[in-house]
C-alpha cells in the first residue's frame, strides 16, 4: 500500500507540474494571438501605406510626365526662340524696328527659362517625396519581418513544450505501470 501511495503522490506531483506547464503554454498561446493581431494591424497599415504610396507615385508620375512635356515644349520653344534671336541679331544691324522685336523675344526666352527652372525645382521636390515614401515602405517591411520571426520562434517554443509534456506523461505512465506490475 505504501508503494501505491508513493505512485499516487508522484502522479499528483506530475499533474501539478503539468498544470503549471499548461498555464505557461496558455500564456504563450495568448502572446502568440496578441502578436498575430499586431501583425495583422501592421499588415493593414502596410497595405494602407502601399496604397498611399501608389497614389502619390501615380500623382508624382503624372506631374513628372506633365513637367517633362512642358520641359520638352519649353526646350523646343527655347531652341526656336534662340534661332529667332540669332536671325534678329543679323537683321538688327539693318533695322532699328527689328531691334525692338529682338528685345521682346529675349524677354520671352528669359520668362520661359525661368518657367523651366521652376518646373525643374518642382520635379526635384516630387522626387524627394517619392524617396521619402520609399524609405517609409522599407521601414514597414523590416518591422513586419521582425514580427514574423518572433511569431515563428514562439510557435516553435510552443511545439517544443507540447512535445516535452507528451514525453513526460508517457514516461510517468510507463513508470507507474512498471511499479504497479
Amino acid at each position: 500500500m505504501g508503494a501505491f501511495l508513493a505512485i499516487a503522490l508522484e502522479w499528483c506531483a506530475q499533474a501539478k507540474s503539468k498544470v503549471v506547464e499548461m498555464q505557461a503554454l496558455q500564456a504563450l498561446k495568448r502572446e502568440v494571438a496578441t502578436l498575430k493581431k499586431e501583425k495583422l494591424k501592421l499588415e493593414d497599415a502596410y497595405q494602407a501605406s502601399l496604397v498611399e504610396i501608389r497614389k502619390v507615385e501615380e500623382a508624382a508620375t503624372l506631374r513628372l510626365r506633365e513637367a517633362d512635356q512642358k520641359h520638352a515644349d519649353l526646350l523646343g520653344s527655347m531652341a526656336h526662340l534662340q534661332a529667332e534671336v540669332a536671325e534678329l541679331r543679323v537683321v538688327a544691324e539693318n533695322s532699328r524696328a527689328l531691334e525692338v522685336k529682338l528685345g521682346e523675344t529675349e524677354g520671352e526666352l528669359a520668362a520661359k527659362t525661368e518657367a523651366l527652372n521652376l518646373l525643374q525645382a518642382e520635379n526635384d521636390k516630387f522626387q524627394a517625396e517619392v524617396n521619402k515614401l520609399q524609405v517609409e515602405k522599407e521601414f514597414l517591411e523590416k518591422q513586419l519581418a521582425t514580427k514574423d520571426s518572433k511569431i515563428e520562434e514562439l510557435e516553435k517554443a510552443n511545439q517544443d513544450l507540447l512535445n516535452d509534456m507528451a514525453g513526460t506523461f508517457d514516461e510517468g505512465f510507463k513508470e507507474a505501470l512498471a511499479q504497479a506490475t
